[in-house]
């Protein structure tokens, strides 16, 4: 079992990302917005954060994506369903991927028996 980290630097690849991770049959996982580090401590953060008004300014959010899964062919599926739709992760600095190896310390095949 592997824990997957995308770190998503270019923002308008998210649906696509998204839908490749569906495509993997990956649909189980989390996202958390943030700012790239180091465009976050080139400037100031604006005093409208939802107002991204340049390139510059979209260059400093990114996309944090977690999830689950079983194997690490997974990641390369994710890879290879990008690039069919013409997003070379490998050759541009589009995201970071990824993979910690883990163990769950909660068995799913538990069922917890409710006291009335």
């Amino acid at each position: 079992m592997f824990f997957l980290i995308i770190q998503l630097f270019k923002i308008e690849y998210k649906e696509d990302v998204l839908l490749a991770l569906t495509s993997c049959d990956i649909k189980k996982g989390s996202t958390f917005e943030g700012y790239n580090l180091d465009k976050a401590l080139q400037r100031d953060f604006p005093l409208f954060t939802g107002l991204i008004k340049s390139e510059d300014e979209r260059e400093r959010y990114s996309l944090l994506i977690t999830a689950v899964v079983e194997k690490k062919a997974k990641a390369k599926e994710l890879i290879d369903i990008l690039k069919e739709a013409d997003i070379d992760v490998e050759k541009e600095e589009i995201l970071r991927l990824i993979l910690l190896p883990v163990e769950s310390v909660v068995d799913n095949e538990i069922h917890w028996e409710r006291k009335t």
